[in-house]
């Protein structure tokens, strides 16, 4: 965990250690279960594991399954211990046959997330009805349903919302807002499945059917989302063809941004995050006149003003559509300084994520080693000591230290002496990330 942030390290372990003394003390508490128990917790847990298998993207960053309707009717027809054993077991197999790149403690935070969803949807149940689930009586589970998706939803939130430096669950609304319906839908066929497994656990079988249509009714808001996302990256190309001399542009950013995020070791959320953000970097350019975005010579002030504006154009653009709004941040943040002499906020020190620098080096390195109207391409030599003589200044000192390793490999050339701040010159092993 020596990659998160401060803030988010303490909040990612203490979830984990959260869910672990759940799982105890639901141990320690739980009553011997019956063979029937088993055997609606073993069924309930195939169900929940094989739909992780086979979500339904609404976006290239948000799905939906058919889990939650497995581990609400566990928490809803099982003792908690067993309802949260299934929720935690079905989490930990789902992330082991995806075979997701994931961090161990990314899979912990998931499994601990499961546990404690659950294990709320299961004591508010008890607490509000403790018998068996009935239609007659809807309020208990309606507040079982409710319990679970709030502390999915506020967990998960609260760690992208630290991990982007924007205060704890200001996203909620935009993360979660699009897919609230599916996952109503979801929930409801779980308890409709509860209410009538009552000695017949394969009843959950049988609400396949009604799984599926739910899936095809959000199909055609899936394919919307897919034209979306593919008329913003048109967008953004149409942009730079504007401009002869930056054809592809915004596409050599986002690669180079991604293979700098890879060598970071940043997490493979944040290399996602980090790629599609720098794909769409420069869309605020769309408002811009053309006679500044292609003049030859030096911009006047105000033409400078105009030209900065770009990037809260972007924002504003990217903050309302599903698959960028995380991104947004980022393309606002992309002109800032580690000094504070950025734009459009001026922030300064930590408050400049790491991601924007990274897109910022990326983005730098494509603008000098390109012909621009102004003047010819730039050798490396003279890129690599501009940004060594930014690094803490411009972008953060990680970032750039990465870059310039990354780039000397791939030039085959041997590490190279720096001088540092204070004037005094650093072997080449100081360059973290090399």
């Amino acid at each position: 965990m020596g990659r998160l942030r401060p803030a988010l390290r303490l909040y990612v372990g203490t979830v984990i250690l959260v869910g672990a003394a759940t799982v105890a003390v639901a141990l320690a508490l739980a009553r011997p279960a019956t063979r029937d128990e088993l055997v609606l917790a073993a069924i309930l847990l195939f169900v929940a594991t094989t739909a992780q298998l086979f979500p339904l993207h609404l976006s290239v960053k948000v799905k939906v399954t058919a889990e939650d309707t497995a581990t609400y009717g566990a928490a809803l027809l099982l003792n908690p211990f067993l309802a949260i054993a299934v929720a935690g077991c079905a989490k930990l197999l789902g992330l082991r046959f995806r075979n997701t790149r994931t961090s161990w403690y990314n899979r912990a935070f998931n499994v601990a997330t499961a546990v404690l969803e659950t294990g709320a949807a299961a004591v508010v149940f008890l607490a509000l009805d403790g018998g068996t689930p009935s239609l007659s009586r809807p309020m208990p589970l309606v507040a079982a349903a409710v319990a679970k998706y709030l502390v999915n939803t506020t967990l998960v939130t609260a760690a992208v919302d630290l991990q982007l430096k924007r205060p704890p669950l200001s996203s909620w609304w935009a993360a979660h807002g699009r897919e609230m319906r599916q996952s109503a839908a979801l929930y409801f066929l779980g308890g409709l499945a509860a209410t009538n497994a009552q000695g017949q656990p394969w009843v959950f079988f049988l609400f396949a059917v009604p799984m599926a249509l739910v899936f095809l009714t959000t199909r055609e808001t899936a394919r919307l989302r897919e034209q979306t996302r593919a008329v913003v990256l048109e967008l953004a190309d149409l942009i730079d063809l504007r401009d002869p001399y930056t054809h592809g542009h915004s596409q050599r950013v986002a690669t180079l941004a991604e293979r700098l995020a890879c060598r970071l070791k940043l997490d493979a959320v944040q290399i996602e995050l980090v790629r599609d953000a720098a794909r769409v970097h420069d869309i605020g350019k769309i408002g811009t006149n053309d006679l500044v975005l292609l003049k030859p010579a030096a911009l006047t002030a105000e033409e400078t003003n105009e030209m900065e504006r770009h990037a809260e154009l972007g924002h504003r653009l990217l903050r309302r559509l599903p698959d960028f709004w995380q991104g947004a941040e980022l393309v606002l943040s992309h002109h800032e300084r580690v000094d504070g002499r950025g734009y459009p906020r001026g922030l300064i020190g930590n408050e400049v994520p790491v991601e924007a620098s990274v897109i910022a080096v990326a983005d730098t390195y494509d603008a000098m080693t390109t012909d621009r109207p102004y003047r010819r391409a730039l050798p490396w030599d003279y890129v690599r000591a501009e940004l060594i003589r930014e690094r803490g200044r411009q972008w953060h000192e990680l970032a750039v230290d990465a870059f310039v390793a990354m780039i000397d490999q791939e030039r085959g050339l041997a590490p190279q002496p720096r001088v540092a701040a204070d004037g005094r010159t650093e072997p080449a092993g100081a360059l973290r990330g090399a």
